[in-house]
């Protein structure tokens, strides 16, 4: 998968720009809603619910037609899709006040089927499945750990100039939902964001009623280890099966037909004893040699995403507290130490002790 790689469903990515279906037209609403104060909110909302649908797809670069339920559209062309809204409200901010209209029924289907889970880390493995499938360009993870438990988001390919908009977007959002679903009986610790804090900020924080990092290790939301198994208040396990069918008998999806993402969860599930090019192949349902011609087509190799899967998970052993590089060396498959620590420095241009460093200081 690259920019180029047409695998997100245009259906998607409409939740984002149908805002009208959530939003009173009333200017005071809009500025109560979103937090912000303009001095002419009647422009924003009407740039908001005006931008001419044709022209905005039109200048994605998107063949769009109305019913047109079989559309996927680029990474590349999804950011067109941004910089357009972006510039036409001249808010750079967008992704805050976006993900704040985003409630659990703006998610539609894949809302419901998440909300009505058995228990909140149900609930967020359900909104990882859901973003492989529905915009791969982004990952999403839950980890319980011994003193905190988190819900991580990160990127498969680059976003930039707006990765941040997502991360804003999908983090006010889910904070959002969490609160809704947990009310005042739990609350999250922190919300962590993987780059420097922009020039807006101090708007972040009209958003989280927790505390906000800027420069961490990865974007995550953090709470107490026991939020996991809180037992959410709408559970239902047979509405949950019932809208999550709905939901893709509505938009096709073309994410788990992507090799390189298929072979990167496989990888993920050895962690420890990664499998050689022929049995991953095996267990894909191929031969060595197709995979790597399928790989090739898809310009990477089979060492390539095994490097992207050790870089992610030294990633994540440092991030958790761990300290050893020879054991995480092991872990990953290499001789020793020191062939780990030559692969990490052409990863990272730093070396592990370097790395952990950094992450103390």
């Amino acid at each position: 998968m690259d920019i180029d790689t047409e695998c997100i469903p245009l259906g998607h990515i409409q939740t984002y720009f149908d805002l009208r279906k959530s939003m009173v037209p009333e200017a005071d609403w809009l500025q109560k809603r979103t937090q912000i104060a303009t001095r002419n909110p009647h422009e924003i909302l009407e740039a908001i619910i005006g931008i001419d649908q044709r022209d905005f797809y039109r200048n994605a670069n998107i063949d769009y037609q109305p019913g047109d339920t079989g559309c996927f559209i680029s990474t590349r062309q999804c950011l067109a899709l941004i910089d357009q809204a972006v510039r036409a409200l001249e808010m750079p901010y967008l992704g805050l006040p976006m993900g704040n209209l985003m409630t659990i029924s703006h998610h539609g289907m894949a809302g419901l089927a998440a909300v009505t889970q058995p228990t909140l880390y149900a609930c967020l493995e359900t909104i990882r499945r859901f973003c492989t499938e529905l915009f791969p360009p982004l990952e999403m993870d839950g980890r319980i750990e011994e003193n905190e438990a988190c819900f991580v988001i990160s990127e498969n390919i680059s976003l930039a100039p707006y990765s941040h908009f997502f991360f804003e977007l999908n983090m006010v959002s889910f904070y959002n939902i969490f609160v809704h679903l947990v009310g005042g009986e739990k609350k999250l610790r922190r919300v962590e964001f993987s780059y420097p804090e922009p020039a807006w900020g101090h708007i972040y924080r009209r958003y989280f009623q927790c505390e906000v990092r800027f420069g961490q290790a990865e974007t995550r939301l953090v709470g107490d280890p026991e939020l996991a198994y809180y037992e959410l208040p709408l559970a239902n396990r047979l509405m949950a099966m019932s809208a999550e069918k709905t939901l893709f008998e509505n938009i096709p999806t073309r994410a788990i037909r992507l090799l390189p993402l298929r072979l990167r969860h496989l990888l993920v599930r050895y962690y420890g004893a990664f499998p050689s090019l022929e049995n991953a192949a095996s267990d894909l349902g191929m031969s060595g040699r197709t995979l790597r011609r399928k790989l090739a087509e898809e310009g990477t190799t089979y060492q390539q995403e095994l490097d992207a899967v050790r870089q992610k998970l030294a990633h994540e052993y440092f991030l958790r507290g761990g300290e050893s590089v020879t054991e995480l060396a092991l872990m990953l498959g290499f001789a020793d130490s020191s062939a780990f620590a030559k692969a990490f420095r052409r990863w990272t241009g730093v070396s592990p002790s370097e790395y952990q460093e950094r992450q103390h200081a």
